[in-house]
């Protein structure tokens, strides 16, 4: 996910901490409280960590800074929703079928290579 970033415009050291609601997406949404300097910035990491058995489709969550509110919009097993892709997220290509073929014709040349080298270090 995007970074979240933050400034201090006060003039002593803060740390700014998060609340999540609907409050059960806290498990869903992990962010660390950052400590932050006067008139210093901090980007902050959000990690979505989606269930296993999560729905498929479009959600949000509302998400408090201090006294300022971000509506944070992501989507499981679906397209991601038209804000995100405006604000320039690129989704993840999936993993192509063919990764896997190419993959396993790998594991074949390995061991392929290492019976032959077997045998003529056995030949020796």
């Amino acid at each position: 996910m995007t970074p979240l970033h933050v400034k201090n415009a006060g003039s002593s050291p803060t740390t700014v901490t998060f609340s999540v609601n609907p409050a059960d997406a806290a498990s869903w949404l992990k962010i660390s409280p950052v400590k932050i300097l006067p008139g210093e910035s901090a980007s902050v990491p959000l990690t979505l960590v989606i269930p296993s058995n999560a729905a498929s489709g479009e959600d949000h969550v509302i998400l408090t800074v201090g006294k300022i509110h971000y509506n944070v919009s992501f989507s499981v097993g679906v397209p991601p929703p038209p804000e995100c892709l405006a604000a320039g997220y690129k989704p993840a290509s999936g993993t192509s079928p063919s990764v896997f073929l190419w993959l396993i014709i790998l594991v074949v040349v390995v061991i392929a290579a290492f019976l032959v080298r077997s045998r003529l270090a056995r030949k020796r």
